[in-house]
């Protein structure tokens, strides 16, 4: 990732600092990137962030009451509201020696994700605490993860494989046994592995399909003296797993996950924090096993106007960007805060979209509307009739649980603001909706 002075001021930077998809290290040890945070725990609450450290047991910096049973917390909210943030947030704040040793995965940075499989979530779990033990130097038993790595990637064909296809020779150094350092060689590869058809991932996905329950029993032997060992080396007083990214993923893996097989997750013995998107929540929430009792919905920000307190703070994320003078004429950042709608994303896309048309020069008013509008017909494009004939029963009869609803909800159309279902402002003028 390139290296920016914030404000930046070359139109280029400022395009590239507005992409939506640029995601600045905001707890990061160092480095420009975390001066772009803006706090909004004063405009969207903290009760998210209050009740995930109270499910798990934290109170006053230290975690007080370990939990009786492993939690499995779901997380959830529109794309873009900053599920992203808030969960690396917590990720900052839980992994201490008082608290957690936390272990974060992102699915959109780390794994194929048009091509995962429900059964490869395990494995990359899996590889992620092999990951950990061997960054942190966690002097913890490696019996269970070599009985692992010789049932998950044995075979003559295997092993030629991820040598010759994937440059990784999971054997080699151990006189031809497969063991912990496999695995971790197999992680360094994985996301290649997993990106494609082919006899390896072949054969780790049939093998985890065919006994999920069994892969999982032995990851949990492995847990334990783990999770030991972490305590003894200071590193947390319990092990946390905090997995984002979901957006991207088809709505079958979410399915067999948290649906029709909620109890494979459960299985599991580590306290997990998992994302998923607005659409998945409900039909999650409305499922027939209803397994998951830690859920939360991280809230929309709601606008008030210019000058308000949540106002600012949408202006602050552009401002501590970019040089807005040098990029918006008077009113334009105004009228991006309140088009966003109160979305994160949303206010990225928007700015980008300005300065995009403008072509980095001073966005006039009438260069910003058009190129909202531009934003507002795209999304148009994406209702169909049925949505059209759903909306136009009013607001006041939508529900989530609803197959349509939920559409709209995951496409942004609708936003939801703690029970109230309001019509994204970028269809303003473009569709109406009776209240």
């Amino acid at each position: 990732m390139a290296v920016y002075t914030y404000p930046v001021t070359d139109k280029f930077q400022a395009r590239a600092v507005t992409e939506p998809d640029f995601e600045p290290d905001l707890f990061g040890d160092g480095g420009s990137e975390k001066q772009l945070y803006v706090n909004f725990d004063d405009v969207r609450g903290t009760d998210f962030r209050s009740d995930v450290f109270y499910s798990l047991g934290v109170e006053n910096c230290r975690l007080v009451a370990p939990t009786d049973d492993y939690l499995k917390i779901i997380c959830s909210g529109h794309r873009g509201c900053g599920k992203t943030t808030e969960l690396r947030r917590l990720h900052a704040d839980l992994n201490h020696p008082d608290r957690y040793f936390s272990i974060f995965l992102s699915i959109e940075d780390e794994m194929e994700y048009g091509s995962l499989q429900p059964e490869d979530i395990f494995v990359w779990i899996l590889l992620k605490l092999v990951e950990a033990i061997k960054q942190y130097d966690i002097p913890t038993s490696h019996s269970g993860f070599n009985d692992l790595a010789h049932q998950l990637l044995s075979g003559e064909a295997i092993e030629k494989e991820l040598k010759h296809t994937f440059d990784t020779e999971v054997s080699a150094e151990t006189g031809g046994a497969l063991n912990f350092l496999s695995l971790f060689k197999l992680g360094l590869a994985a996301k290649a592995v997993f990106g494609s058809t082919n006899e390896t991932s072949t054969k780790i996905r049939e093998e985890v399909r065919k006994n999920p329950l069994a892969i999982i029993t032995k990851i949990n032997a492995s847990l334990m003296a783990m999770r030991q060992a972490v305590r003894d080396q200071g590193l947390g007083a319990d092990i946390l797993f905090i997995i984002d990214g979901s957006e991207k993923l088809r709505f079958e893996v979410y399915e067999y996950l948290f649906i029709k097989n909620p109890n494979l997750l459960q299985t599991l013995a580590l306290n997990m924090i998992l994302a998923v998107s607005i659409d998945s929540y409900y039909k999650i929430e409305t499922g027939p096993g209803q397994n998951f009792s830690h859920s939360h919905i991280i809230p929309m920000i709601k606008l008030e106007g210019p000058g308000s307190e949540a106002d600012q703070c949408f202006r602050q994320v552009i401002e501590r960007r970019l040089t807005t003078d040098l990029f918006f004429g008077p009113e334009v950042l105004d009228e991006c805060v309140r088009r966003s709608g109160g979305c994160m994303r949303q206010l990225l896309r928007i700015v980008n979209a300005v300065i995009v048309k403008a072509q980095g020069g001073l966005a006039s008013r009438a260069v910003a509307d058009s190129a909202i509008r531009g934003l507002g017909n795209t999304m148009n494009q994406l209702l169909t009739s049925k949505h059209l004939e759903t909306l136009g029963k009013g607001l006041h009869t939508l529900r989530p649980g609803d197959a349509e609803v939920r559409e709209m909800l995951f496409q942004l159309v609708l936003l939801k603001y703690n029970g109230h279902l309001k019509l994204n402002p970028l269809l303003e003028g473009i569709i109406s909706v009776p209240a």
